[in-house]
């Protein structure tokens, strides 16, 4: 059985009361936002600028997307360790948070190799569009590719313990598509498909006028399209597993 990119898509509409997580999740997301856009929190914020409101607004930005990232997390490690369906609920949301401080230390660790490169490419990149850069743009999306498909793959085992060492554990973390590469691959094109279509509607909606207030709504709804893109993979690994199982006794 392959993943299925229409099964992630009916993810949400298929969970109880997900009208209402998707309005409680877009509402997260809704401050940090819009909040600059709005004019008396610009001129509250800037004018004069009041360093004070600047670094609490940073930090409760910083743990907004802390618990989205950790929500995002736990909803794939319910389904896939705890075999839970539907969506968890936002009422714990200090432990998202500290899910997601984890997620990203680790995710951070292992991107820095990463991140040492393209400053070297910014480096030596020529400044001209001019044919020059066509080589350093082709070498920057090939490793692009190749962090994306190694961080999907780390993010997986992450997903079924929640230790930050999970980033690192590639032997671990290559355990989980070894023997299911094909569906692996899939899921990382689904990942970048879903990736590039949300950022063409960020960018309709940024121009909608009123309609740019759907952006954390849609945001939202993408990151638990992943979730259940993430869950098909590692269920149907077990799947695949089981009936090897069987089939060798």
């Amino acid at each position: 059985m392959s993943i299925s990119l229409k099964q992630a898509l009916v993810f949400v509409p298929k969970n109880d009361k997900w009208i209402q997580n998707i309005l409680t999740g877009g509402l997260v997301l809704f401050f940090p936002t819009f909040a600059y856009f709005f004019p008396g929190i610009r001129r509250m914020i800037f004018d004069p600028i009041n360093y004070f409101l600047v670094a609490l607004f940073i930090v409760f930005t910083v743990v907004v997307y802390l618990a989205v990232s950790g929500y995002f997390f736990k909803t794939v490690h319910n389904r896939v360790v705890h075999d839970k369906e539907g969506l968890p609920k936002w009422k714990y949301f200090s432990y998202y948070v500290y899910v997601g401080f984890k997620s990203c230390v680790g995710g951070f660790i292992f991107s820095i190799p990463f991140i040492l490169f393209l400053i070297l490419m910014l480096a030596i990149t020529p400044v001209s569009m001019t044919k020059a850069i066509i080589p350093y743009a082709i070498i920057t999306g090939i490793v692009y590719l190749l962090y994306v498909f190694l961080y999907t793959m780390v993010a997986l085992n992450f997903v079924t313990e929640f230790k930050i060492s999970a980033f690192w554990n590639l032997k671990k973390a290559y355990e989980l598509i070894h023997g299911n590469m094909t569906n692996y691959i899939m899921l990382v094109l689904y990942c970048l498909v879903v990736a590039a279509v949300h950022f063409i509607l960020i960018g309709i909606l940024a121009n909608a006028q009123i309609l740019a207030l759907l952006i954390p709504f849609v945001s939202y709804y993408v990151y638990l399209m992943y979730t259940d893109l993430f869950a098909q993979f590692i269920q149907n690994k077990e799947k695949v597993c089981s009936n090897e199982e069987n089939y060798a006794v």
